[in-house]
């Protein structure tokens, strides 16, 4: 129980001390423009405008190889990426639909054949998900959609009125933000289907306008949460759907957006330092860090493991950074460091 107790104070004391987080790395450094990295395992994958448009390129922080996965004609945004697989959203035809790139064969494919636009897809194992809609009327109506990558099934997971977009999924679970419950898509909420009981139920829904940016991992849903109702005072809000419990993750006199979940570790964009640096959270543990805070500002986290990956404009354009979260012992011994470097600033 007191070695418990420890590690919670040490922590704290880290999160409240001038000591800095984990030493990040680069993996697109540039001198061209990198955005909104995904990663799974040892590969992560990006946009990048080094051919003056949006490309998706992807590298192996194992053997240092880099690929370009898709270049050419119109633009290539938005991958996303599991195990050897990576999806994205492709105008090359004059419509947004999704491609797909299987990174043992090294072979690229139109994914859907549903009509487009199709956008903003997610992946886990065989299932790819995505938005698809108008996106021209007013209001826009958008539906998720899913597909079986090994059957090639293509089935729709909601087709509620207005909005749903931003989907995102894990085994089962698929989750995205809704506006079903809104007038003209001013109001989001989240929602979920299971796609082994062919059931959708309400993740959160609140009278707040802001409910989005959903991510899950296993049986945890995370995402921004505005019930405070304090402006752009959003935080981080989760859901456990073994147990039904919400619970807060981060609720800090800042924003925090943009959260990324794999396994125990929870990683988000925050701003309490007055521009955007990368924080954490360990369920495990029950105890919040900083994991990159530094010059410029960082943003669109995303995690793999102990690997977090971020767009990071540190250099004045916007790069691809990372950083390795230490294992628990280890970081129980940086707490520690955080809490003898607070105790030698109370002593000045």
């Amino acid at each position: 129980m007191r070695r418990g107790f420890f590690l919670i104070m040490a922590v704290w004391a880290i999160l409240n001390s001038d000591a800095q987080a984990f030493d990040a790395f680069p993996i697109a450094p540039g001198p061209e423009w990198q955005f909104r990295p995904r990663v799974s395992g040892s590969w992560v994958v990006w946009e990048d405008m080094r051919n003056n448009n949006q490309d998706v390129y992807a590298k192996n922080l194992s053997t240092g190889l880099e690929l370009a996965v898709s270049t050419g004609q119109g633009d290539h945004m938005r991958p996303a990426m599991d195990g050897n697989r990576i999806v994205w959203d492709d105008n090359r035809s004059g419509v947004w639909t999704l491609y797909g790139y299987d990174l043992v064969t090294r072979q690229e494919a139109p994914l859907v054949s549903r009509p487009g636009p199709n956008m903003a897809p997610a992946l886990s194992g065989r299932t790819v998900v995505w938005s698809t809609g108008t996106y021209t009327s007013d209001p826009y109506t958008s539906d998720i959609w899913g597909k079986d990558l090994v059957s090639g099934r293509e089935f729709p997971i909601t087709e509620a009125p207005l909005g749903q977009v931003a989907p995102a999924i894990s085994g089962n679970i698929v989750v995205w933000q809704d506006a079903r419950n809104s007038f003209y898509n001013t109001k989001w909420d989240i929602y979920a289907y299971n796609l082994a009981t062919q059931t959708e139920f309400p993740v959160c829904t609140l009278p707040t306008p802001l409910l989005v940016e959903p991510a899950v991992s296993g049986n945890i849903i995370v995402w921004r949460d505005s019930r405070k109702n304090i402006g752009w005072d959003t935080d981080i809000w989760g859901l456990d759907l073994a147990t039904g419990q919400e619970f807060p993750i981060c609720t800090n006199a800042s924003t925090q957006y943009e959260p990324a979940i794999d396994g125990n570790l929870i990683v988000w964009d925050d701003g309490r330092n007055g521009d955007s640096d990368i924080f954490g959270y360990d369920l495990a543990k029950g105890v919040e860090f900083p994991i990159y805070v530094g010059p410029g500002e960082q943003y669109f986290p995303a995690i793999s493991g102990n690997l977090v990956v971020w767009q990071d404009d540190r250099n004045g354009n916007t790069n691809i950074y990372g950083t390795y979260v230490p294992e628990p012992a280890t970081l129980a011994l940086l707490a520690l460091g955080g809490l003898l470097a607070l105790r030698r600033r109370a002593r000045r």
